[in-house]
């Protein structure tokens, strides 16, 4: 499936790329969520007379994710939770207990924008987990887990 991009998608390509994707993704993610149209003649011609109005909610975007970074230097989420007596959690922690947290201190982050690669915390300690604010912008954030007392 060949879609033009609306705007820069993380590991796939800039604002104006004419990309080839799995039809599935394209169908199901990139067109409801308007990041892309389907590359047809009229389309690329849309797409050129919206380019500079395009371009610059692009750069709003952008300097709208880097201000959320900016005010997110040194945050720390922490869970205290119950844990067996080898010191492993009952259950895991992870994207949406994490985004959640992080609304409820003021910051606002969707489940999406979490970067959990190794999947979700099962123990007790501190983690550095990446946030994917925007397709340039990624912050780190520390995740202290302790044990519940009693």
């Amino acid at each position: 499936m060949k879609l033009i991009l609306l705007e820069k998608v993380h590991n796939l390509g800039d604002l104006g790329d004419t990309v080839s994707v799995k039809p599935g993704f394209g169908r199901n993610y990139l067109l409801p969520q308007g990041m892309a149209l389907p590359a047809t003649k009229d389309n690329l011609k849309s797409f050129e007379a919206r380019r500079k109005e395009l371009e610059e909610q692009a750069a709003s975007r952008l300097s709208a994710a880097e201000a959320r970074r900016d005010a997110m230097v040194g945050v720390e989420a922490r869970f205290d939770v119950n844990v067996s007596p080898e010191g492993r959690l009952y259950g895991s922690i992870g994207a949406h207990e994490i985004a959640k947290e992080l609304t409820e201190m003021g910051y606002a982050v969707e489940k999406i924008e979490v970067d959990m690669p190794e999947g979700p915390i099962r123990e007790t300690g501190e983690f550095e987990i990446d946030l994917l604010l925007h397709a340039d912008v990624v912050t780190s954030v520390k995740v202290i887990v302790t044990a519940k007392e009693g």
